[in-house]
């Protein structure tokens, strides 16, 4: 994957999305694969921001049916099939623990009803070839067979609950940056870390944007038919550049995560407070994720930063919800957070926005506006973030006459994911490894690269196929190919996104050191720039004062 922006900037492309998150990595890939010429840009490293905030879930959204949106549970369920059938290696079924108590809106009766509910929306969740991703109906339990499984719940009160399931990503960075490679194989232009700093206008047309090499300083013009506003959290700055005219505003929702020592067994666990909102209990390689929060964010985007007092009153809520718990602030091994872009007109400031809808708009500004050449995409959920793209490609190809090309995403296999059945591709990689793979290290490569696991042992010295450290399965040569081949730049984007080196908080320093040797030895760093990337790093595990 080449970084090229000033080759960029001397041609004209079908589309130009400005933001790497999921939705705009799936924007470019729809596009790619119709036909269309893509360039790609995001002021940070992709799927930096909103997308690497998640809960690491494919899910249908069980808690939309309280406010009665089915369309959009509906949505979910049908996508969550198709996220397995295209990341075979990324996305499978987790059991999750769905606790009732009492019986009003928290009791049992009202559990069961949604879940049949949820089941009878997902009719063709085993209409896949994987008899391992097939997911099962919902199964119902005492509230002593409850604590069995799970002796964390609180008994008071507990009459039952059910088990269902949902789906989780192994690692969420990556199916944010599998889609990009995807249409980099397809003749898209992409670069990171290059900021979008104005609007070209031709009278009442978007023409392009006017961006800035954040690694260079050099500024270019990078010219399109169409402008496909996709920046998330940062969608409505990015209209204001549209001078003089009004543009759509957004609220701002503030999701945070912390990852604990393990609290539960093998299941996730949803659980709603008595205010009566949900948050998940997850297992995550071994410990426990938890999330997540639902706050107004009313300041800048780019000062967004977890803060103690975030934590601490999660933490309160967590142990008033699961008393048994008992977490204290040092259990915090972790914490990371995000911005979730709201649409305005489905809520306002002054309520609860965890009640706001997670569905999405897309805007034509030629409708809407009479500006031509210019979409945007504000909202939505990373589970229905494909068929939103589809959306808005649909719109793109009318807006330039390009024809009814039909959408591929949903049948064709993510970058890596041409592997059919997981299992079995896992036991056809054991019998050809390396010597000296340990199964942990092979399947870490399997998972987080698919079909391409193979070209990553390729780029490696025989030394770079030993592990980092003993705690984690990842390994040098994923560091050199993220460098060489996934258009890694600094630090932070080979240990929190093209690796799972700090997935659970701080390695350690002689982790850091030696992945930042590494690639201060590949990138010909200075060690002044060396230590500036590992400051910034350490600046991630530390939560803001306020």
């Amino acid at each position: 994957m080449k970084r090229d922006i000033e080759g960029m900037s001397v041609r004209e492309y079908d589309v130009l999305v400005i933001g790497g998150g999921i939705t705009g990595a799936f924007i470019a890939w729809d596009a790619s694969l119709r036909g269309l010429s893509v360039a790609l840009v995001d002021k940070g490293d992709f799927g930096a921001a909103t997308s690497a905030a998640t809960s690491k879930l494919i899910h249908g959204g069980l808690r939309y049916l309280k406010t009665l949106e089915v369309g959009l549970v509906r949505e979910s369920l049908q996508e969550r099939r198709i996220m397995e059938i295209i990341a075979p290696h990324l996305v499978y079924p987790l059991p999750f623990v769905f606790p009732a108590y009492g019986w009003g809106k928290r009791g049992l009766p009202a559990a069961i009803s949604a879940m049949v509910f949820y089941d009878t929306l997902s009719y063709d969740r085993k209409w896949i070839n994987d008899d391992d991703k097939k997911i099962p109906g919902h199964e119902k339990y005492s509230a002593e067979d409850l604590l069995k499984m799970e002796p964390i719940l609180d008994p008071e009160d507990l009459t039952g609950g059910v088990v269902y399931y949902d789906c989780q990503m192994y690692n969420s960075e990556r199916l944010t940056l599998e889609p990009i490679l995807a249409a980099v194989e397809y003749g898209a232009s992409v670069a990171n870390y290059v900021q979008a700093e104005d609007l070209i206008m031709a009278g009442d047309a978007v023409t392009g944007a006017r961006v800035r090499d954040l690694q260079s300083g050099a500024q270019y013009d990078i010219r399109a038919r169409v402008t496909v506003n996709a920046a998330g959290p940062w969608a409505d700055l990015l209209l204001g550049k549209i001078r003089g005219r009004k543009h759509h505003g957004l609220i701002r929702s503030k999701g945070i995560h912390i990852i604990t020592k393990p609290l539960h067994k093998d299941r996730a666990m949803i659980l709603q407070t008595k205010s009566g909102r949900h948050f998940f209990i997850l297992p995550w390689r071994e410990h426990s994720l938890i999330g997540t929060t639902d706050v107004v964010y009313k300041g800048d985007p780019d000062n967004f930063k977890v803060t103690r007092k975030d934590i601490l009153d999660f933490l309160d809520e967590i142990n008033a919800t699961v008393p048994a718990a008992r977490l204290r602030e040092e259990d915090v091994l972790f914490q990371y957070g995000g911005l979730r872009p709201i649409v305005e007109k489905e809520t306002s400031v002054e309520v609860e926005v965890y009640d706001a809808s997670r569905k999405y708009e897309l805007y034509d500004h030629e409708k809407d506006e009479g500006i031509r050449g210019f979409v945007t995409a504000i909202g939505g959920k990373y589970t229905t973030s494909r068929n939103m793209a589809r959306q808005l490609v649909d719109i793109i190809c009318q807006k330039i006459c390009f024809g009814p090309v039909a959408c591929l995403t949903h049948t064709t296999p993510l970058y890596g994911g041409e592997i059919g059945r997981f299992a079995s591709f896992l036991d056809r990689a054991r019998k050809k490894r390396p010597a000296g793979l340990s199964d942990d290290i092979l399947e870490n490569l399997c998972r987080n690269y698919g079909s391409r696991y193979l070209d990553v042992i390729e780029t490696a010295k025989k030394k770079h196929l030993e592990k980092i450290c003993e705690e984690f399965p990842d390994i040098m040569a994923q560091v050199v190919y993220a460098i060489h081949r996934e258009m890694a730049l600094c630090l932070s984007d080979v240990l929190f996104r093209r690796t799972g080196l700090c997935t659970l908080g701080n390695p350690g320093e002689k982790v850091i050191e030696l992945v930042a040797d590494e690639m201060g030895s590949e990138l010909k760093w200075k060690r002044a720039r060396k230590n500036e990337e590992i400051e910034k790093v350490l600046a991630v595990f530390e939560p803001a004062k306020e």
